[in-house]
């Protein structure tokens, strides 16, 4: 089994130097190291597109990062990115939009260094290692959350942003693809397949206005440019529609020709506060993690 490891910065790849974090170039011999000493022999081919801390993630670098995957893939059995984790899920959503159902590619990241008896970051590629030889197709995510009995397998375009202060990593609806166990990867019984689309045509284009609720929230001015805009529901799925703020917000995007999207929002649960998404002019999205509804409103 050969594997393309794709190495692009963040915690997995950073030693502390001077009292701080940062990139350190050994990084991507000494996880493979260890890789080698705990789980044995495996061939691996490093490359490296782009070194960053995953904070200063950009489009620049997500197109690096699909050509690096497109242009070296060929001959591998699958591929592995080490990534930051704070952009984990839109490196993973765009991927998976991008690059869809063909050979496996796996994200990883950690959440402390790799020398920090603490880090998950080669329990994590160790997990990506058998989703790959197991003969998954796709884009995932392997993550293993402290305290859990096993590394969890997420769809990419299923992951979730963390809570603040907690490096844990979940799927929609809290049920992932699958999970590796006592080294075997293993599909969820809980897990259902959603309609998937294949954007490997799309381009990083124009400009999506993201917007998350908070009580007495004051809306941007939309800006020549924008091309859509995202609203994220409470946990509900509602907004604040009685609320002249959000009415003028509407009205000024309806006026620019401006689509309004709101992602959060499922059946069921038929507030009265949701009658006015229709005369407000706000699309319902399907189930989708709001970073992936995100990504595939910027990959229009």
């Amino acid at each position: 089994m050969r594997i393309l490891t794709v190495f692009t910065g963040g915690t997995i790849s950073c030693s502390r130097t001077g009292g701080v974090l940062a990139p350190d170039g050994n990084s991507a011999s000494l996880l493979l190291q260890l890789y080698h000493q705990q789980y044995g022999a495996a061939a691996f081919d490093a490359v490296a597109p782009y070194t960053v801390l995953s904070e200063n993630l950009g489009a620049d670098n997500l197109r690096a990062l699909r050509d690096c995957i497109t242009e070296n893939a060929a001959g591998y059995d699958g591929v592995i990115v080490t990534h930051g984790t704070d952009t984990l899920p839109y490196a993973a959503a765009y991927l998976d939009y991008v690059l869809g159902e063909g050979i496996p590619v796996v994200l990883v990241s950690a959440n402390y260094p790799l020398t920090d008896t603490r880090s998950n970051g080669l329990c994590n590629f160790a997990a990506a290692v058998e989703v790959i030889r197991s003969g998954e197709r796709g884009v995932f995510v392997a993550y293993h959350n402290t305290g859990d009995a096993f590394t969890a397998v997420h769809r990419g375009r299923d992951v979730l942003m963390q809570l603040p202060y907690d490096d844990s990593l979940y799927s929609l609806f809290r049920t992932p693809y699958g999970f590796v166990r006592d080294g075997r990867m293993l599909r969820s019984p809980a897990y259902r397949e959603r309609e998937r689309e294949s954007l490997s045509d799309r381009e990083l284009n124009g400009q999506v206005l993201f917007l998350r609720p908070y009580v007495g929230m004051r809306y941007p001015a939309i800006d020549k440019g924008v091309k859509s805009v995202l609203l994220e529901g409470w946990h509900s799925g509602t907004l604040a529609t009685a609320r002249e703020e959000l009415r003028r917000f509407c009205a000024e995007a309806a006026e620019k020709g401006v689509p309004v999207y709101l992602t959060g929002s499922v059946e069921g649960f038929e507030y009265e506060s949701k009658k006015a998404f229709e005369e407000l002019r706000i699309r319902v999205l399907p189930p989708l993690s709001p970073v992936a509804a995100y990504m595939r409103l910027w990959l229009e």
